[in-house]
């Protein structure tokens, strides 16, 4: 008789929504978790005496789901949330930037990254993108809360930052050395968008994103604003100066997407470039509305990101996806485009891809990480239930999720964190806020 095999965490009772190729969806379903990763997925009728889990989670009349990917925002703007609304972003840029000058060093970085992740994680996202200073403590932190970070070096030109401008390729180079091969962040080389930087810059980020293959982000085509600032500095559009510099690739990821024209669509599509859609920043800072629709369409792999908390003003994806279905809906007159199946793949495996990691998160499957995180479908505004999907996307709320795994470790059971201390964080973030005020 074979012996059961020992393994970390059995996740047991739920309805699992797999994402995997033929999106199975197992009632009464569990989930073996070893180490980091899921080493069985199915039915619990199938289980047997083939484990012998060292901790169990019971996740009856729960949903399971894959970790959330947000593919782009800046965590550490958590600190700034409410300062500045109802302006147009370039108005918003002017005040934040004075701000971040004055505040932003590596005490405070590390205090705004743990109350981003305090509220991502509470919210069933397990890994996301961030773009913001102060790299090291960024890194660490997420390495102290066990949280799926991917970042790295970012090169802009922005006024008050004079001792953090022009990011060298040789200061990015020890950064990316120092945190080599660590599993729980994702390395990738940014440019804060192109009226920040110059062509040499960009040429710089191709060369060490192509030397070491690293995923490359940046801002584009986000307002009006940008696009005349970028016409007037290049005479080009910023898909015009991205693709001249080599830059639009399988390994580039946009956020904003904005203002596109239909051949600039169809280049994205042909060079495999994806693009975040952040509807609540485009709404909120009145940049406009992306061609979402336009862009599944012509084959562009788009995924969800909530941007930064003074943009947006949350980090919840439940809120991001529904936008997005709701307003593509509306603008394009067609209530079927972004269906809730749909929309869910861009929150979960589509967001994977568009970040390199489809190959390791964003659905759940033998032999990838387990990041997951358990929904209560016990709620009010989840009963009754007559689609999975519909729910995920149209009555979800971050508040519903109960449990996350990231990695294989539990960071939060029974909506209590365990590997950040919740009231600690938030005190920290209100005496920075003190200081703040008064700028």
């Amino acid at each position: 008789m074979m012996q059961p095999l020992e393994i970390d965490i059995l996740v047991q009772g739920g309805t699992i929504v797999a994402m995997d190729a033929a999106r199975q969806v197992i009632k009464d379903g569990a989930v073996a978790i070893k180490g980091s990763e899921i080493v069985w997925i199915g039915s619990q009728d199938e289980i047997g005496a083939q484990f012998l889990p060292a901790q169990k989670l019971d996740a009856s009349g729960k949903v399971v789901i894959p970790g959330l990917v947000n593919t782009h925002g800046h965590w550490a703007m958590t600190l700034f949330r409410g300062l500045v609304d109802d302006v147009p972003l370039e108005a918003w840029l002017d005040r934040i930037w004075k701000v971040e000058a004055a505040q932003i060093n590596a005490e405070t970085m590390a205090a705004g990254t743990e109350l981003a992740m305090v509220e991502m994680i509470r919210g069933g996202t397990t890994c996301a993108a961030d773009m913001y200073w102060y790299y090291n403590e960024s890194f660490d932190a997420v390495l102290r809360a066990g949280f799926r970070m991917v970042n790295g070096p970012s090169f802009a030109d922005i006024p008050g930052f004079e001792e953090r401008r022009k990011e060298s390729c040789n200061a990015a180079i020890a950064l990316l050395d120092r945190y080599q091969g660590q599993p729980l962040i994702q390395q990738c080389v940014q440019a804060h968008a192109t009226y920040t930087t110059n062509l040499k810059m960009l040429e710089d980020i191709r060369q060490i994103a192509e030397e070491r293959g690293l995923l490359f982000i940046t801002h584009a085509a986000e307002s009006k604003g940008e696009m005349a600032m970028v016409k007037e500095k290049y005479g080009m559009t910023p898909i015009e100066v991205l693709d001249k510099a080599g830059l639009l690739t399988e390994k580039t990821l946009l956020a904003h997407c904005v203002h596109l024209t239909d051949a600039e669509i169809e280049r994205l599509a042909e060079t495999g470039t994806s693009v975040a859609h952040c509807p609540s920043s485009n709404l909120k800072l009145s940049s406009g509305i992306a061609r979402v629709a336009d862009l599944l369409k012509a084959g562009v792999n788009v995924a969800l990101g909530t941007d930064g908390p003074a943009s947006n003003n949350d980090l919840d994806m439940f809120h991001e996806a529904q936008l997005a279905a709701l307003v593509q809906k509306g603008v394009t007159g067609d209530p079927t485009v972004l269906p809730a199946a749909q929309v869910f793949s861009m929150m979960t495996i589509d967001g994977a891809r568009a970040v390199g990691l489809a190959d390791k998160v964003g659905s759940l499957e033998v032999g990838k990480l387990a990041d997951l995180a358990v929904i209560d479908f016990d709620a009010p505004n989840l009963t009754p239930v007559y689609d999975l999907y519909s729910h995920l996307i149209y009555a979800a709320a971050a508040s519903d999720v109960s449990d996350v795994i990231i990695h294989g470790q539990m960071v939060m059971q029974d909506r209590q964190l365990l590997t950040l201390d919740e009231e600690k964080v938030k005190t920290q973030a209100r005496k920075i806020a003190e200081k703040v005020r008064l700028i």
